[in-house]
């Protein structure tokens, strides 16, 4: 069993994303051990899904056209432009707290760890997130025959929704990222590229 989780199949999306829904109960412990929490929970589900990882960066990292580029950047540019220009909005604050009080990480003091969790945890965060929401999902839809409008559709919402305890703003635009690192893996056939767009739109958040 074991052995056989180590190469997935599309038949294992709904294994990885019940894990990456299970983590929500890291933010019922109390301090840092939040971030310890979710730095095994993401490096479990990057072990489970390694043979899917290893596919979609290999034989190498494939070019990408110039056009794709451009839209990618425009895209990213766009939703980080309508996420900052909302951010103070009254209506989005009643959004982010309408089910309940934002729920986030806690700061960490140690600015070493800081760093360390800017450079480490968040590329974690995009290469687990990145591999179960487009490369996994992506197969899993190919083999069902779904329509693009479900796989975007479906992939999005269940991205976004990963991103529930921070809020219901905060949640439609995951939803956004989610329709946009699709077509980006999609339309590039780069795992890789999708990964580093996540990644620095990140950084751009959280550093």
């Amino acid at each position: 069993m074991a052995l056989s989780l180590l190469k997935p199949s599309p038949t294992h999306l709904f294994l990885l994303i019940a894990l990456f829904y299970l983590g929500w109960s890291k933010f019922l412990t109390q301090g840092t051990d939040v971030y310890l929490i979710d730095y095994a929970q993401r490096l479990a589900i990057i072990v489970i899904g390694w043979a899917a990882l290893k596919e979609a960066c290999s034989p190498y990292i494939k070019p990408v056209p110039l056009p794709v580029l451009l839209f990618t950047i425009l895209g990213a540019a766009t939703i980080m432009t309508i996420d900052s220009l909302s951010a103070d909005m009254p209506v989005r604050m009643v959004f982010d707290t309408l089910l309940y009080k934002d729920i986030g990480f806690p700061e960490i003091p140690n600015p070493t760890w800081v760093k360390l969790d800017l450079a480490f945890g968040l590329l974690l965060v995009a290469v687990s997130e990145e591999l179960v929401f487009r490369k996994v999902w992506a197969d899993w839809a190919a083999e069902r025959g779904q329509t693009e409008y479900d796989l975007y559709a479906g992939s999005a919402v269940a991205f976004g929704l990963l991103h529930l305890p921070q809020g219901l703003a905060d949640t439609a635009m995951a939803c956004l990222w989610g329709v946009l690192l699709m077509w980006v893996y999609r339309r590039s056939a780069s795992l890789p590229l999708a990964i580093a767009v996540h990644y620095l739109a990140d950084i751009w958040y959280f550093a």
